[in-house]
């Protein structure tokens, strides 16, 4: 597992404010309003100059952000949310397991079987 520079950690941080925004199908310049910033501040967070703090990062949220998006690089309940209870047990037996890589040849053994 390779460490992140902070640099690398905020460009990441600023390209996903740029998604978001352009996912919500907003413009910088309404976000701005919404959020009371200027356009320097606004342009400084989608260029990794300055960081959103807490309170702008739950604004940005009520927006319709993906913060833990925004932050971690991934979608927390992109995937859980539409699985069957069946599946959820299947993902909690996998994560859990030591024998993950056997867990799939086993399963892909099976399905070939058919």
């Amino acid at each position: 597992m390779s460490i992140l520079s902070d640099n690398d950690i905020g460009e990441g941080i600023a390209s996903r404010l740029v998604f978001e925004r352009k996912r919500l199908g907003l413009e910088q310049d309404y976000v701005r309003e919404v959020l009371g910033i200027a356009n320097s501040t606004m342009s400084r967070y989608e260029n990794a100059k300055r960081y959103p703090d807490v309170i702008l990062a739950k604004r940005l949220s009520d927006l319709g952000y993906d913060m833990a998006y925004v932050i971690s690089g991934k979608r927390l309940d992109e995937s859980a949310g539409d699985l069957t209870e069946d599946e959820m047990q299947w993902l909690e037996l996998y994560r859990n397991s030591q024998r993950r890589a056997e867990l799939v040849r086993l399963i892909k053994a099976y399905e070939s079987m058919e």
